[in-house]
């Protein structure tokens, strides 16, 4: 069987919470997780449960509702307000028409009834996925098509500027920005915006002259004046829909340093925006492995080495940490 569910970045198997205070039931159910492709973390003291789930990330969880403590309702209330989208499914021996009003009601996503067969389980387990998986599209759709609408004016109004075409570099960038950005356990909108925000990171430069923008020397003090207008401007252009103000925030603030001395508005550490930290070393670490008109492209050690050099100072260090990571999982 194949998980009808996407599974986080870079993990393998999909996880599992299963909850339930009788241990050969228990047993059973996480066994039959197993079988499915999860990996499967069965707890029997509900509280226990709740502390897992606020400290880890499941794609799904399993819940009998009779427990000592917390009720498998009280359960599900309070992961809900952790989070509200995760798959819940409550395995119970009550199968009646008010115990699954008031699962559904309460929050459960699916109801598995004891007992139950291997294929009875694996119908609902794919049965609940394949709800939440629609269901998650049709929330995606809803954020992501005034984002295409924003990102369709934006090129629009770069057509309008200046006829540029878009390049490799920009598609990197969103790339390892998703990606980075997913292995900090950012929201799926996080990543979303991430990545388009790598994709028009420079879009302000349809904006500089060619006399600077190709020049194959050093610029001067004047020109490179010019040249950090480009974040404004490309923040400028890209804010035409109130759904790109974090992928505006992301263009305007990618030359911005962690000790405070980048542009456009010298913001520091953890107050400039997570999504520019991001593409500031993804930026980085592009344009020192391509060859530019001014220079040749470095190698692999010395980008890292530049990287490293910098880290703390221009970079945050967590970033850089997990790009490591992002860039080996994409090259591979």
């Amino acid at each position: 069987m194949h998980v009808p569910f996407a599974p986080s970045f870079l993990r393998k198997r999909p996880r599992a919470l299963c909850v339930d205070d009788e241990p050969a039931v228990l047993a059973l159910v996480a066994r039959m997780l197993t079988g499915l492709g999860f990996d499967a973390e069965p707890l029997g003291d509900p509280a226990a449960a709740l502390s897992a789930f606020q400290d880890g990330r499941y794609d799904l969880v399993l819940t009998d509702v009779r427990m000592p403590g917390i009720s498998g309702h009280a359960l599900i209330t309070a992961m809900r307000a952790i989070d509200p989208e995760v798959p819940i499914i409550v395995v119970t021996g009550q199968g009646t028409l008010e115990t699954a009003t008031s699962a559904l009601r309460g929050g459960a996503s699916g109801m598995i009834v004891k007992p139950f067969t291997t294929e009875e389980f694996r119908s609902e387990v794919e049965a609940t996925l394949e709800r939440h998986r629609y269901r998650h599209d049709a929330l995606q759709l809803r954020f992501v098509s005034p984002i295409l609408d924003g990102v369709a004016l934006a090129l629009t109004a770069a057509i309008e500027a200046r006829d540029l075409g878009t390049g490799e570099h920009c598609k990197q960038l969103g790339t390892l920005g998703e990606a980075v950005a997913r292995l900090m356990g950012l929201s799926e909108q996080d990543c979303t915006t991430i990545r388009i925000g790598g994709y028009l990171h420079d879009i302000g430069k349809i904006a500089i002259a060619d006399r600077i923008l190709l020049k194959p020397g050093k610029l001067t003090e004047e020109e490179y004046r010019e040249m950090q207008r480009h974040s404004e401007l490309g923040a400028a252009i890209v804010s035409t829909h109130e759904q790109m103000a974090g992928i505006a925030d992301i263009v305007r603030h990618h030359h911005e340093q962690f000790n405070g001395r980048g542009y456009p508005t010298g913001l520091a550490g953890e107050s400039i925006p997570i999504g520019a930290r991001i593409i500031s070393v993804a930026d980085s670490w592009s344009a020192m492995t391509t060859d530019r008109v001014y220079r040749a492209a470095l190698g692999a050690d010395e980008a890292w080495a530049e990287l490293h050099r910098h880290s703390g100072t221009q970079f945050d260090p967590d970033v850089i940490a997990l790009f490591e990571h992002a860039l080996a999982a994409t090259a591979a």
